[in-house]
């Protein structure tokens, strides 16, 4: 059996050399299976050698995440060979690694018939949604003080990923920040991933102002310029809307969705006889179970989205940023504060976050505050920060002297237990 082209040294289907340099992966290929609830697209695989060893940053032992996507040009923005080479330029210790990507590697697991591309990187088990999502996250169940300090750390760490975006060195937007795309590791590290629909913004650039994709971001984490069909809009400050939206997140309070019974029937009129029947003798539906609130509700579409922002930060008088909000008639809502929405944010000291999050979820993008001065106020803050127990020298290398001399000694490892979903 001829031996896959990633177990073998600077092949002919290496696309983008990663963090190995073009060495060989060295998995074991009949370890390769599919994740759970990813159609088939990202599979986990178990190392066979030690070159990959060096470079998992926290990810889990001995184990790699393949991203198998089609070279398809229909599916713009998404782009598979522009991630790739953006994730082969790119070394920060809160972004996902690349340790090589493959163009129409044989080997690779998938069978589709388009040219594909394979990119292999560090496993992290979890997801910043399952923390969410995770009823013993709260301050109630843990204590104020690991709440306070793991929800810091959380978004120190983030903010820190993108401001290193940011840069102009990099010049690179995510735009697609969520808490799905936000993966931990064990001992603490948060991790950004999924680069399919970023940017770059030197050189000659993709997207013109005035001809980029507005189809970008998920759901409740769109900014408003994306929601009104901007084609001339700040990619940067998308990010920091998607931002600001995923760190209120870690403060918003838990919902049950309510599962509809027989019992309900008497005050439903609009179901008919037929549908009450199949539903009172079918298969009953899952228990739902709790789950944290986004901050704003994108559950059925762009225009309720729309409104759910302004009903927290109020409707705009003047809405340069928004082309197409002279189209629609929004009820005058008052702007409100932020923390009234965020049951979980301690007010009792000085949180950091309680002044940062409102100069990120800002309606107009030229007010949002930058990720660099989100650093830079945590960093200063009063409450101490947790540094990530995975993290090594050339990893804190990464922050300045005077950010790691305001982390504290502790364990965020000890922290995270109670926390973190079994």
């Amino acid at each position: 059996m001829a031996i896959p082209s990633y177990n073998t040294d600077h092949p002919a289907t290496l696309f983008a050399p990663g963090r190995l340099r073009g060495l060989a992966v060295q998995l074991d290929p009949s370890s390769i299976t599919p994740l759970g609830g990813t159609s088939g697209r990202i599979y986990r695989a178990t190392l066979s050698g030690p070159n990959s060893f060096p470079h998992l940053r926290g990810g889990q032992f001995a184990t790699v995440a393949v991203k198998v996507t089609e070279d398809d040009r229909t599916r713009r923005p998404r782009d598979p060979k522009r991630e790739a080479r953006i994730l082969a330029d790119l070394d920060h210790p809160n972004i996902i690694s690349l340790l090589n990507a493959y163009l129409d590697d044989e080997g690779s697991p998938s069978s589709l018939s388009d040219a594909r591309l394979s990119l292999f990187t560090p496993f992290y088990p979890l997801t910043l949604r399952s923390l969410l999502d995770s009823p013993t996250f709260t301050p109630d169940n843990d204590g104020d003080t690991n709440f306070r300090q793991v929800s810091c750390s959380i978004a120190y760490q983030l903010a820190a990923a993108v401001r290193y975006l940011h840069d102009p060195r990099q010049g690179i937007a995510h735009r697609d920040i969520n808490p799905n795309n936000v993966v931990l590791s064990r001992g603490g590290r948060v991790v950004l991933i999924d680069f399919g629909i970023s940017i770059s913004t030197t050189g000659q650039r993709e997207e013109p102002r005035g001809k980029m994709h507005f189809e970008v971001g998920t759901g409740a984490y769109r900014a408003p310029e994306l929601v009104f069909a901007s084609r001339d809009y700040d990619p940067f400050a998308i990010d920091l809307w998607a931002l600001g939206c995923t760190l209120s997140e870690l403060f918003r309070p838990f919902t049950t969705p309510k599962t509809k019974t027989a019992a309900d029937d008497s005050d439903d009129s609009e179901e008919d006889s037929f549908e009450r029947a199949y539903r009172q003798y079918a298969t009953p539906e899952p228990e739902s179970k709790p789950a944290r609130q986004t901050l704003f509700d994108a559950s059925l579409s762009d225009f309720v989205l729309a409104a759910s922002i302004f009903r927290v930060v109020g409707t705009p008088t003047e809405a340069a940023d928004l082309p197409n909000f002279s189209r629609f008639t929004f009820a005058a809502f008052p702007p409100t504060s932020l923390e009234s929405h965020l049951p979980y944010l301690d007010r009792s000291h000085d949180s950091p976050l309680a002044e940062l999050l409102p100069r990120l979820v800002k309606v107009s993008a030229r007010e949002r505050m930058s990720a660099a001065q989100v650093v830079d106020s945590l960093a200063q803050a009063r409450v101490p920060l947790l540094l990530p127990d995975d993290l090594d020298e050339a990893d804190r290398a990464h922050y300045t002297s005077s950010e790691v001399a305001g982390w504290e000694e502790g364990s965020l490892t000890k922290a995270f237990e109670s926390m973190l979903p079994a």
